[in-house]
């Protein structure tokens, strides 16, 4: 009898070890979940502030911009205050930079296509033939150029007939084109001849804008490295140097009427018939907003494309989200 009781005792003993075991198991189990659960809701929490952060300086940058465009004429001088770059402001924890550009002043890919006039888009092939002397004038080679110009103008336009150099859907294996005017810039990397080190070179000077049309250029806010915008404009009849001289001897306060910079000995020439008059004006309908805000070591990126007009400013696109 004694010996079952030793059995007995010896099986309650691993039993109950066996027990000890499991539940220091999930004790470690329901600890690192905690824990996870425990950062997860921290990294929420930064994220909700960073992003009631980027919100009200958007708000403040809009309302700035609503205020400034009731004075026109001052607010879109060359030397004016907001187009010196991004200002920075100390928050708890971080910073927060904000910088507000002219919208007007790229290259309207939508502008690519015009109205087929039942609905749908044709291309556009006088823009097509600046998109391609924009990028040759940012170095991207003459044959890269011509296929991204036209893949472009295909991925936009209605038809299924593919430009020369283009590409409709049978280009493509994993999706179709567009057939509709592009959301974003990013959709440029859908195109077959785009790679990431051509997207790279072209995001600065390339938008999307809600009209297929080009957007007129301000000359009075035209920074000096924006100089293939003008170039792409005038069909490539301007050089670098020559723009680069114009916007040097652009008035302090700017032109103070677009027929004097159409006066110009260097623009005259360029164009007696002033076919380009639509590229090129004095005035500024869009605006674009980007808010980056460091908080608790972590980067938040927001971006707003605002129209104003009628002296009212309304938003257009929004993106926001964490940079890694």
């Amino acid at each position: 009898m004694r010996a079952f009781a030793h059995k007995d005792s010896g099986a309650s003993l691993v039993s109950a070890l066996l027990l000890v075991a499991v539940m220091a198991s999930l004790a470690v189990v329901l600890a690192g979940d905690l824990r996870f659960a425990q950062q997860r809701a921290t990294n929420l929490q930064l994220r909700d502030q960073a992003y009631w952060y980027a919100l009200g300086a958007r708000e403040f940058s809009e309302a700035l911009v609503e205020r400034a465009m009731a004075d026109p004429d001052t607010a879109l001088r060359p030397d004016a205050d907001w187009l010196t770059g991004a200002r920075q402001f100390p928050i708890e924890r971080g910073r927060l930079s904000g910088q507000v550009r002219d919208g007007n002043n790229c290259f309207n890919l939508n502008g690519l296509v015009t109205p087929d006039g039942q609905g749908g888009w044709r291309a556009d092939p006088a823009q097509q033939d600046r998109f391609e002397i924009l990028m040759r004038s940012l170095d991207i080679p003459a044959s890269e150029a011509a296929r991204i110009a036209a893949q472009a103008a295909d991925w936009i336009d209605s038809d299924a007939r593919p430009l020369a150099a283009g590409g409709e859907d049978g280009l493509y294996t994993a999706y179709r084109t567009g057939n509709t005017l592009m959301s974003e810039r990013a959709e440029l990397l859908a195109l077959d001849a785009m790679t990431p080190d051509i997207y790279r070179v072209l995001e600065p000077v390339v938008c999307t804008r809600p009209v297929a049309a080009p957007t007129r250029l301000n000359i009075n806010t035209l920074q000096a490295d924006q100089w293939p915008l003008l170039a792409a404009a005038f069909d490539g009849s301007l050089t670098r140097t020559a723009i680069e001289g114009l916007l040097l001897q652009r008035p302090q306060d700017g032109f103070a009427d677009i027929e004097t910079f159409w006066a110009l000995d260097v623009v005259r020439e360029t164009d007696p018939d002033g076919l380009r008059r639509d590229l090129v004006g004095l005035e500024t309908r869009f605006f674009e907003i980007e808010i980056d805000v460091v908080h608790a070591g972590q980067v938040f990126h927001l971006a707003a494309l605002v129209e104003c007009a009628g002296g009212r400013v309304r938003r257009i696109t929004q993106s926001y989200g964490s940079i890694a």
